[in-house]
C-alpha cells in the first residue's frame, strides 16, 4: 500500500509539472448499463458515468485508490479475462487506458472476447489507450480527461517491464474484429488512440 501511495504521489507531481498531456480526451456517458474494465486508479469512467456503473479491476489496491479519489461505482474484484457476469448483461463496455496493462496479446484477446460476451447484441465497446511501439523498461502516457460536467482530470498511465508485443490501434482493432466486433469509429494520434466497436 505504501509503495502505491508513493508511486501515485510522484506520478501526480510529474503530471502537474508537465501539464502538457500527450492525450486529450473528451468523454461522454455511454447509453444504458456500462461495464468499465480495468477501472481502478483514477476511476475516470466511474466519474463519467455515475454510481450505476459496474467497474472491474484485478488489483484491490487500484479499486481502493479509485474509491479514495471519489469514484463511486459498483466495484468488482476480478480478472478481465474471466468476469462473473451473465452473457449480454451490458449495453456498453469500456477500456480506458487499461489494455496497456494486459501485457500479452493472448490475454488482450481473452479480455476483449469477454467484453463481447457480456455485451448485448447491439452493445458498444469503447477503447482509449496508448500506442506502445517500442519496448521500453518504463512507458508512460499523460492524459487530460474532460468529463461531461466540465471537470478535467490530469493523470498518467504507465507500464513497467518488457511488454511482449507492441500495442497499436491496428493490433487492437484486429483483436476486436477476431472477437466478433465490427469497427464503428477510430481516432489515431501519435501517442494514443480511441476506437469504438459494435
Amino acid at each position: 500500500m505504501a509503495n502505491t501511495g508513493i508511486r501515485m504521489f510522484f506520478m501526480k507531481a510529474l503530471v502537474k509539472l508537465l501539464r502538457k498531456p500527450q492525450a486529450k480526451v473528451s468523454l461522454e456517458k455511454p447509453k444504458g448499463s456500462v461495464l468499465d474494465i480495468g477501472a481502478g486508479g483514477e476511476g475516470v469512467i466511474a466519474k463519467t458515468c455515475g454510481n450505476e456503473t459496474v467497474c472491474v479491476d484485478i488489483r484491490k489496491t487500484e479499486i481502493e485508490e479509485a474509491k479514495a479519489r471519489g469514484a463511486v461505482a459498483n466495484w468488482v474484484l476480478c480478472d478481465a479475462c474471466s468476469m462473473p457476469f451473465r452473457n449480454a448483461a451490458f449495453d456498453a463496455a469500456t477500456f480506458f487506458f487499461s489494455l496497456m496493462y494486459i501485457k500479452t496479446s493472448e490475454r488482450k484477446q481473452a479480455a476483449i472476447s469477454e467484453a463481447r460476451r457480456i455485451l448485448r447484441s447491439d452493445g458498444l465497446l469503447y477503447l482509449w489507450d496508448a500506442n506502445v511501439q517500442e519496448k521500453p523498461e518504463l512507458y508512460m502516457v499523460f492524459v487530460e480527461a474532460k468529463l461531461p460536467d466540465g471537470e478535467k482530470i490530469y493523470t498518467g498511465y504507465g507500464v513497467r517491464g518488457k511488454v511482449e508485443k507492441e500495442q497499436t490501434l491496428e493490433l487492437v482493432s484486429r483483436i476486436a474484429l477476431e472477437a466478433g466486433f465490427k469497427a464503428d469509429k477510430t481516432e489515431a494520434h501519435k501517442n494514443w488512440f480511441a476506437a469504438s466497436f459494435h
